[in-house]
């Protein structure tokens, strides 16, 4: 006599019913996570809007008596970092004695400029222009043309031409006529 065991019935369980279910819910998932990707409209921010040329107003801290020589409106400048196109000075500009701030024991800040007996006379401080082809968005962003690099108020940028090495912060952004 041979003593058969019965063989067990093999069925699902609540275990291999949630796996399956996760597994669908995964599938699902990556499918709708296309399909709305597709469909999503791309940032319009700067679309709309033709590229038109814009006066980028700068300022630049201490730096050398020579620098305003290499900023003539007929030198391109690039971004130090992308090597893509920035802008054109525009005009020659306005240079000042470099200040030298200070504070006061009480919180008080002072503006110094340099003194002829003073041992930075040949630091200045630069503010001018540049010409710029861009687009502007409605929260005051200029979308560079032929870059993806933007420009805003108040950020610092590098650029450079053959021959400078050029840091600024801007000041303002305007329409040229």
């Amino acid at each position: 006599m041979e003593n058969k065991k019965p063989e067990a019935k093999k069925r699902f369980g609540v275990l291999d019913f949630f796996i399956i279910l996760v597994l669908i819910l995964c599938v699902a998932g990556i499918a709708m996570r296309f399909i709305f990707k597709l469909n999503q409209p791309q940032d319009e921010s700067f679309v709309a809007v033709d590229t038109e040329e814009y006066y980028v107003s700068y300022i630049s801290r201490n730096v050398r008596n020579s620098v305003p020589e290499y900023l003539t409106e007929d030198t391109e400048f690039r971004f130090a970092s992308s090597n893509e196109v920035f802008g054109y000075p525009f005009r020659t500009p306005t240079v000042q004695p470099a200040e030298k701030r200070y504070v006061g024991s009480d919180g008080t800040q002072y503006k110094v400029p340099n003194l002829p007996n003073d041992d930075r006379t040949d630091r200045n401080d630069v503010f001018g222009m540049f010409k710029v082809k861009g687009k502007m968005n409605s929260d005051g962003v200029l979308q560079i043309d032929g870059s993806s690099t933007i420009i805003s108020l108040n950020k610092e940028y590098v650029v450079r031409s053959d021959i400078l090495v050029f840091k600024f912060t801007v000041v303002s952004i305007t329409k040229a006529p």
